[in-house]
């Protein structure tokens, strides 16, 4: 259904975050806060990765009590201090380095429970993988600011022990 990629991070990747409280799907409004903060604080022509980091299995945990953050990195140079970004209800911090399966979902982000769905519960079971206990991560290829729905593109990225 998927090909499946095994990537490294070497190093982790420093992000700036937005934490969300609450169903996955809400994370949008973390990012959209990321966003307007990058309009009134930062230059234009930022070359920026967006993440979105899981910390919670919603099979276990509360769909109003999971906790998820929107991320960017490089983190981009804010014309505020750190003091005033934490205020803001930002804070810097980073992905974890270590292998991760891959796949990239395309199409609207409705699909990419589904997408997941496969990745753990049919591939990693017969990949002779382990799940590393890290965070999930998604990174947004394409996304709504770029192209139509059926045109995102979104990698997933399980992490391996």
């Amino acid at each position: 259904m998927y090909q499946v990629e095994i990537i490294h991070f070497e190093q982790p990747l420093p992000v700036l975050m937005k934490p969300h409280l609450g169903p996955y799907t809400g994370i949008a409004a973390a990012f959209a806060a990321l966003r307007a903060l990058l309009q009134q604080h930062v230059g234009p022509n930022q070359a920026l990765r967006a993440f979105g980091q899981y910390l919670d299995d919603p099979a276990t945990v509360a769909p109003q009590a999971l906790r998820a953050a929107a991320c960017l990195t490089p983190p981009p140079a804010l014309s505020l201090p750190r003091a005033k970004v934490e205020e803001l209800g930002f804070v810097y911090g980073e992905l974890a380095a270590g292998r991760y399966a891959c796949i990239v979902h395309q199409g609207p982000y409705q699909g990419l429970a589904a997408a997941w769905n496969w990745l753990l519960q049919e591939w990693l079971p017969g990949s002779g993988e382990q799940y590393g206990q890290r965070p999930l991560l998604d990174e947004a290829l394409s996304g709504p600011h770029d192209v139509a729905p059926q045109a995102w593109g979104t990698r997933l990225l399980l992490p391996l022990a």
